[in-house]
């Protein structure tokens, strides 16, 4: 029965206007994807195997800030990488809070490589547990540029020099890096590793290109040790679910950039099942849209073959050729950006990745909390994160 006062609308009216506005935001989503598409066509990153700059024998020295919690697939493939740098003075800081972490036994067999130091202790700020490992390693640090970067990062010889190089541009406060995926693990990492590759990266890329970045990521930050204390150090982003995010912001109100560097790290990507992968897109997802609620809102639009599904299941005819037509640039543009950095992912993952990650846009919308190794977190409308679900 119609609403009293208000026309009626016949159902064949509602379709007609369900079709057009699937087929508008299909098309609006197609342009952004030929947009993201040019700026990937056009980018020259550096990637890990490639030689790096030459840096200065009087470059100011760096402290590489090491977070560890239990072990991570190859990680002592992924510390060694950072050992191993074409720069004359630096130090590797790792942290571990647990005294029975088994992380222990495999930094034991470092302990000869005078780059690195080990730090236990128990420092608790807050409620976000990398922030609290990060403040007991910070407060041991012995030089003026700081280099925070996650376990599971690879990288080569030549970041230290260029990450510097980069820290040192005009009005430079923060550099962060992207970073390619490299899946270790079943069809689950598969899965994660295109939504990295091929969703992620691209949108940072353009959102860069459109306007001033205002990206800051774990995989890697590098800011200068003043800076940090005078935005608060630790103890302003110790409840903070996206602290990197935080950390970025925070150095812009100070009056300086956030920059993403040109060097692209690596990530390896092992997922324990689907439920894993699911549980960890989600959490990116609603971390998101925790500090870029409009950003996140529209993020749907960089899945355009799930939107020309929608939008062709109205039409009758050619609108199942155009269904087909994107298919095929999907696939070639997967190809481009697999050849682009040198890291080729399965293509039989694409399709269902693009399917999950508008699924996950849509329950990011309604997620009030996430799970982060092993614990519920509930996260309020700041983005401030809280032990347990309230």
């Amino acid at each position: 029965m119609p609403w009293p006062g208000l026309p009626s609308i016949a159902t064949s009216d509602l379709v007609l206007i369900a079709a057009y506005f699937f087929a508008a935001i299909a098309g609006v989503s197609c342009i952004y994807w030929a947009l993201a598409w040019w700026q990937m066509e056009t980018w020259r990153p550096q990637l890990p195997e490639d030689a790096g700059p030459l840096s200065s024998p009087d470059a100011f020295g760096v402290s590489i800030i090491k977070p560890l919690h239990g072990v991570e697939p190859e990680l002592s493939a992924n510390l060694q990488s950072f050992l191993t740098q074409h720069y004359p003075r630096f130090e590797m800081i790792c942290g571990v809070q647990d005294s029975v972490d088994p992380v222990l036994p495999l930094l034991d067999g470092f302990r000869r490589q005078p780059e690195l130091r080990v730090v236990q202790h128990t420092t608790t700020l807050g409620s976000n547990p990398k922030v609290n490992n990060l403040a007991g390693i910070i407060a041991q640090a012995s030089y003026p540029v700081l280099v925070l970067a996650d376990a599971d990062i690879r990288v080569g010889p030549g970041y230290l020099a260029c990450l510097v190089r980069e820290l040192n541009l005009p009005q430079v406060g923060v550099i962060s890096c992207l970073y390619r995926a490299r899946p270790i693990s079943g069809f689950s990492a598969q899965l994660l590793a295109v939504q990295i590759q091929e969703h992620f990266l691209p949108s940072v890329r353009l959102a860069a290109a459109l306007g001033p970045n205002i990206y800051c990521g774990g995989a890697t930050i590098a800011v200068r040790r003043e800076s940090f204390d005078a935005l608060g150090g630790c103890a302003a982003l110790a409840n903070e679910l996206a602290d990197d995010y935080a950390l970025g912001a925070r150095i812009r109100a100070l009056g300086y950039r956030s920059a993403l560097s040109n060097y692209v790290v690596e990530t390896l990507v092992a997922e324990d099942g689907f439920l894993a992968f699911y549980a960890h897109a989600l959490r990116w997802a609603r971390t998101t849209r925790a500090v870029q609620p409009w950003g996140h809102a529209f993020s749907f639009l960089t899945y355009p073959l799930p939107l020309v599904l929608m939008a062709a299941a109205f039409w009758q005819g050619w609108a199942w050729s155009a269904v087909a037509l994107v298919a095929c640039l999907r696939l070639v543009y997967h190809w481009r950006i697999g050849r682009k950095l040198r890291s080729p992912l399965s293509a039989t993952a694409v399709m269902l990745a693009d399917i999950l990650g508008l699924w996950i846009w849509a329950h990011a919308q309604i997620a009030g909390k996430v799970r982060w190794r092993g614990r519920n977190f509930s996260i309020d409308a700041h983005g401030q994160m809280h032990d347990g679900v309230q």
